[in-house]
């Protein structure tokens, strides 16, 4: 079906539902030979699965939600080196102009991207062993029911979480504070798409605007990764052009985390306690969980 509640569907069985279906996808796209966009596709699976069982943390023992999230986000880091590595080849031809400094970074990136390849089908397969642990538990979950209530608290968590690592990039912009942030923006996005079928108002803007800074700070962080390597690697082996090519990924991490501070300060204008109050609403009105 879709990563959304739909309407009159039962929370419990929406949850049984989506997990079975994002787990389902991950499983399939390792066994396709594309390594690049099977993995890219699997990951993106994994992490909507953890939004999941995040958004309904509060429903299930504490105890059996961490091995579950710990599981899958091991799942997820063991086969993102290759994104990572296709991640920043991509940045660096975005880059503009072609440098020998770039140039030599992208021939190590490759040499790496190819070294790793040679591993993806026994890290697919260990990883496919360990999502079918997960369907399984997730299967014979604890016996709580989750609740429009838990959704609620789910969500308010979620967006608390956020709107902290928010101020926090506000104070202290460095590297880390800002991946922080992207990863509690890309949760949120995903708790609004979890409820996005059920006609709440203001979800889809919401949605959107969280794919925009989502975006953002990820192609910040990218830039941060590629400029990271490239000074390592000029530090062994001076590159005359590096300096001005440093300077341009400055200016644009410059302006992309100026437009993600836009789209925060409009994310996390309400507080928590509101931003709960006014979901809670919407969910009686609606009356679309039960």
């Amino acid at each position: 079906m879709s990563y959304r509640i739909e309407k009159g569907e039962r929370l419990a069985d929406a949850f049984a539902r989506i997990a079975a279906e994002e787990i389902d996808l991950a499983m399939a796209e390792l066994r396709r030979r594309d390594h690049g966009e099977a993995v890219h596709n699997a990951r993106k699976a994994l992490k909507r699965l953890r939004a999941l069982l995040r958004s309904l943390r509060v429903a299930f023992p504490d105890k059996w939600f961490r091995a579950e999230n710990q599981r899958i986000a091991a799942a997820g880091r063991k086969i993102s080196p290759l994104r990572d590595m296709h991640v920043q080849l991509r940045t660096l031809a975005d880059l503009g102009p072609a440098s020998s400094a770039g140039k030599r970074m992208s021939r190590l990136l490759r040499r790496r991207q190819i070294a790793f390849s040679r591993r993806i089908p026994t890290l697919r397969n260990t990883v496919r062993q360990m999502l079918r642990v997960s369907s399984q538990n997730i299967a014979a979950r604890p016996a709580n029911k989750p609740t429009p209530r838990h959704l609620a608290d789910g969500l308010k968590r979620i967006y608390r979480q956020g709107r902290d690592a928010f101020n926090t990039a506000c104070k202290r912009p460095s590297p880390e504070n800002l991946h922080e942030w992207r990863k509690k923006a890309k949760l949120l996005g995903y708790g609004f798409a979890l409820i996005e079928g059920l006609g709440l108002h203001k979800t889809s803007r919401m949605i959107k605007c969280a794919a925009g800074l989502s975006e953002a700070l990820g192609d910040d962080h990218d830039l941060f990764m590629v400029e990271t390597a490239l000074d390592r690697e000029n530090r062994s082996r001076p590159a005359p052009d590096y300096r001005s090519l440093s300077k341009r990924i400055s200016a644009r991490r410059a302006k992309l985390q100026k437009r993600a501070f836009k789209r925060g300060a409009l994310i996390y204008a309400e507080k928590p306690g509101r931003f709960r109050k006014q979901l809670d609403r919407c969910l009686r009105e609606t009356g679309k969980t039960r």
